[in-house]
């Protein structure tokens, strides 16, 4: 393996994980962050199929719909068709909780699927240019079976303020400035 597939590996990794972390921060700078202008979405047809922008107006629309959600991605395959393109396989366990205002309402539904992407490396960087979400199978909880036992602890926050949400920039980046 070569220093360039390392770090094509490390910018590809990073790009899911900014994915992952905008959606559940409701930050759609960060979503936006993982996709290549003019990228493909191919998620099941009762979500979106269609440009990324058209995918972006959806998950603005959705996200503020759910009170939390919570996607850890894991297994990752890497598979690379020349030095620009790059096949990824994720795994995929999410959990999403709807308000009132969402066809689950207040019920827990957790999700199993990989993600399908299609990287590419325009100028020096690895961005989704396709995306495909296969939903391997799904989970819907009660709601009156969720409780918050320590509501001093519930620190999950959807509004820009989650206490991890400032930007750095490597080692020294402007958090490790500000800490004592």
């Amino acid at each position: 393996m070569t220093v360039e597939e390392l770090i094509a590996r490390e910018q590809i990794r990073d790009a899911l994980v900014r994915y992952t972390r905008g959606v559940d921060r409701n930050d759609m700078t960060l979503i936006r962050s993982a996709f290549h202008e003019g990228a493909w979405i191919q998620f099941p047809k009762s979500l979106h199929q269609g440009d990324v922008e058209g995918f972006f107006e959806f998950l603005r629309n959705e996200l503020p719909r759910f009170q939390r959600t919570r996607h850890a991605i894991t297994n990752t395959l890497i598979e690379f068709e020349g030095p620009d393109v790059a096949y990824v396989e994720t795994y995929l366990h999410a959990d999403h909780q709807g308000t009132e205002q969402h066809h689950w309402k207040t019920s827990m539904i957790e999700l199993w699927a990989r993600y399908l992407d299609r990287f590419e490396k325009r100028g020096d960087v690895w961005k989704i240019a396709r995306r495909e979400m296969v939903v391997d199978w799904m989970y819907k909880y009660p709601a009156e079976g969720w409780f918050d036992d320590h509501p001093d602890a519930s620190n999950t926050r959807r509004n820009g303020t989650d206490p991890f949400i400032k930007p750095r920039s490597g080692f020294g980046g402007p958090r490790a400035k500000a800490q004592p």
